[in-house]
């Protein structure tokens, strides 16, 4: 019974350990209008790539191209 309830007591502790944890670490926005622009590019990159290489768009033609290749590698 005493090492089930400190079996308990250890996986509270790392989960409140973990939360603390993640509720402290810094979140990476941008201050800057030159941070922003990157960030913004980057994600207009990602919405891009996540529509070329969906499923519909993968079987429904030849395949990509190395011109398209070529953008998604930055």
């Amino acid at each position: 019974m005493a090492t089930l309830i400190a079996l308990f007591a250890g996986l509270a502790i790392i989960v409140t350990g973990l939360a603390v944890y993640l509720h402290r670490r810094p979140d990476g926005r941008t201050e800057t209008v030159e941070g922003l622009l990157v960030e913004q590019e980057r994600t207009a990159r990602l919405r891009a790539a996540r529509s070329s290489y969906s499923s519909i768009a993968m079987h429904s033609t030849h395949g990509l191209t190395v011109d398209e290749l070529e953008r998604y590698r930055r």
